[in-house]
């Protein structure tokens, strides 16, 4: 009779996975922490559904090099080469202090004895999860923000120290001094060979064979070219006394230089979810619950140290590559917990004896429960920072002395000149309104200087850099970061300091729309939402939908969406245009200011031949607090009237010269 418990044991390690996943999503839980819990509910030491865990183990091995092989087509060399200096020194700066750290405090408390295990231990406490950080922040819409730019560059950086690591792996297992410098070169050797062909193969013989590969036009013989790569080369870097694992990451860093890179870590996904989640199961059933109830006090200890150990350490490093503290403590904060990439590191050393097994009971408990604990405070500090700067702010005051920009008046203040930022830069410039740009990109900063724009070097959250901007004498702020806790105490202390500013904020979240009002926003932008809007006119447009029911359909999805959310400045967007008068190209608001005087006062649109000596037409008047929409021939305009008027530029350039009118935007006027 066929012997099936390989296939029972791996469909209960999937169920308990499943099951697992499905919980930690709906409490909003990291699923690696479910799927290590899985594994010790269903492993020798919970209900031992699954007693020999050789076989397990050895498909857990294939999930470790899946994961180092989508390691290796994620990372790209060129990206990190390029990082900031100051990014890559923190993030340096992070890895060593804390290695370092946890090497003197394993040592120092007994928990090791020799020296390459407490080099493991460290190295092994150092890592953080790229998955858990990088997953919030997208959740939250922060992967853009100062300290979501850095976090993700440190988490990166961090992922591609594990290769030298565990290339120095088998020469640590050496038992004497006098062995390990032969043994260190040797491993050296093999590692730069082994670099040495994938690089050949990267450049020579991988893109050529993919190439060849994608010539069927078959997905399966694609995905089974990238897996036979796999193997090959990690089982090649195991015959070489390296690692598996090291092997499986060359291989993926191999193909992600190749033009089918991206191509191949989509068809390699679910491969590498399935078996991964095989090895943090596996990694579960090794963990033994009594070692919690033994050793109580060790295991709280370890898991406050390392919460609050590698949070100070990754927000004083963080501070290395940006001005804010606040930034630096979020960054700080999404490093604090216990990497995937450390139960692999772990697992290795383990199979190489170089760490004991009191070491790694400690490392899993302490893995786990940070994996739970590091989300909720990443979502509990950022509510604390906003609270602390609220009232901070709030016992400032517009008296407040500041170094202001000179022979500047009626400005507009741009906070960060990302993609955002630099449209609107271009817009006003291109109107000849004055405007003060704060960033902390030295490079945007040159940039803007050699422009001969009025720009800033500096934290748009410090308020001595807001003042210097003109913040007193400004007409308007536009803040485009996308930093929530960055825009709330620009809000809040820009408020304080000018009453009548009119603040225009960009939010990512529906909750940042609600307190970005509450503390003194006028509008509030959620560029997500206005894209949505923009790709569902095309959609509609694209069907040849009426522009007249497009135009009500667009207006019905803003007013239920913004309806609890209403600014105070005036929404003075285009009136609904017939399907006749498409045929122009665009509209702007015009202010009339001399018409009081001269042959042309009083006069209609009718006798002043508009649409026949400038091609545009006038679709709206606003005259003080009535809207005329559709004006007819005989309307008469007067001095004050605001015209909103359609046309090509060509054609409003006409209007502009025959009425001698000026642009506004009704949104900025008091």
């Amino acid at each position: 009779m066929t012997d099936l418990t390989l296939i029972r044991d791996l469909g209960c390690v999937w169920l308990a996975a499943l099951i697992a996943g499905f919980l930690c999503i709906r409490f909003k839980q990291p699923v690696i922490a479910g799927y290590v819990l899985a594994g010790v509910a269903i492993g020798p030491h919970g209900a031992s559904l699954i007693n020999n865990t050789a076989q397990i183990e050895i498909l857990a091995e294939l999930g470790v090099a899946l994961l180092l092989f989508a390691l290796g087509l994620e990372v790209s060399f060129k990206k990190v080469l390029s990082s900031a200096k100051r990014v890559s020194a923190a993030a340096l700066c992070q890895l060593v202090i804390t290695i370092i750290g946890a090497w003197i405090l394993a040592l120092s408390t007994g928990l090791v004895t020799v020296n390459k295990d407490g080099f493991i231990f460290g190295c092994i406490c150092a890592l953080s999860s790229t998955v858990v950080a990088s997953k919030l922040l997208t959740e939250r819409a922060e992967v853009d923000s100062a300290h979501g730019r850095l976090l993700i560059a440190i988490l990166l950086i961090q992922d591609i120290s594990l290769v030298p690591i565990i290339a120095l792996l088998p020469a640590l297992n050496q038992s004497s001094a006098t062995e390990f410098l032969p043994a260190l070169m040797v491993a050296l050797f093999k590692a730069t060979f082994l670099m040495a062909v994938v690089l050949l193969g990267a450049t020579k013989v991988v893109p050529t064979l993919l190439k060849w590969v994608t010539r069927s036009n078959s997905r399966e013989v694609f995905l089974l070219s990238l897996i036979t790569l796999c193997i090959g080369i990690a089982l090649s870097s195991q015959q070489l006394g390296l690692s598996l694992a090291l092997g499986a990451f060359l291989a993926g860093a191999m193909i992600s230089e190749s033009p089918y890179g991206h191509q191949a870590m989509a068809d390699l996904l679910p491969v590498k979810d399935l078996f991964s989640t095989v090895f943090f199961v596996s990694v579960g059933m090794l963990l033994d619950p009594h070692f919690i109830v033994k050793y109580p006090v060790e295991v709280l200890l370890f898991v406050l140290l390392l919460l609050f150990g590698k949070a100070i350490i990754g927000t004083l490093s963080a501070r290395l590559a940006v001005a804010s503290w606040w930034s630096a403590i979020l960054v700080g904060i999404g490093l604090a917990q216990i990497g995937e990439f450390s139960f692999v590191l772990a697992i290795v050393a383990r199979s190489l004896h170089l760490l004991p097994d009191a070491v790694y009971e400690l490392f899993l408990v302490g893995a786990v429960i940070t994996l739970i604990v590091s989300p909720l405070l990443m979502t509990l500090v950022p509510k604390l920072i906003w609270r602390f700067a609220l009232l901070h702010s709030g016992h400032e005051h517009s008296s407040d002395k500041g170094n202001i920009v000179q022979n500047i008046r009626d400005h507009v203040i741009i906070c960060g000149y990302g993609r955002i930022g630099r449209n609107v830069g271009i817009a006003l410039r291109s109107m000849d309104i004055p405007l003060v740009v704060i960033d902390i990109n030295s490079e945007t900063i040159e940039e803007l200087e050699s422009q001969g724009v009025p720009c800033i070097f500096g934290d748009v959250v410090g308020r001595q850099v807001l003042l210097k901007a003109g913040l007193n004498t400004a007409a308007a702020l536009v803040l485009t970061v996308p930093d929530p806790v960055a825009a709330l105490t620009i809000i809040s202390f820009v408020r304080h300091h000018n009453q009548d500013i009119k603040i225009i904020a960009r939010a990512h979240r529906s909750d940042d729309i609600e307190i970005f009002r509450a503390t003194g926003a006028n509008a509030v932008v959620q560029p997500e939402f206005e894209s949505s809007i923009e790709i569902a006119r095309l959609a509609l447009l694209s069907l040849k939908t009426d522009h007249d029911i497009i135009q009500k359909a667009l207006n019905e999805i803003e007013t239920e969406r913004y309806k609890i959310f209403q600014h105070d400045l005036p929404d003075q967007k285009p009136p609904i245009l017939s399907a006749a008068e498409t045929e122009t190209f665009g509209g702007n608001w015009f202010a009339i200011s001399d018409l009081a005087t001269g042959k042309r006062a009083q006069r209609t649109i009718g006798s002043l031949d508009i649409r026949n000596q400038t091609g545009a037409t006038v679709l709206a008047i606003k005259r003080d607090n009535q809207t005329i929409t559709h004006p007819p021939p005989d309307e008469t305009i007067t001095e004050g009237d605001a015209l909103y008027v359609a046309g090509n530029p060509e054609q409003l350039e006409a209007f502009e010269t025959l009425l001698k009118a000026y642009r506004f935007c009704p949104n900025l006027e008091g």
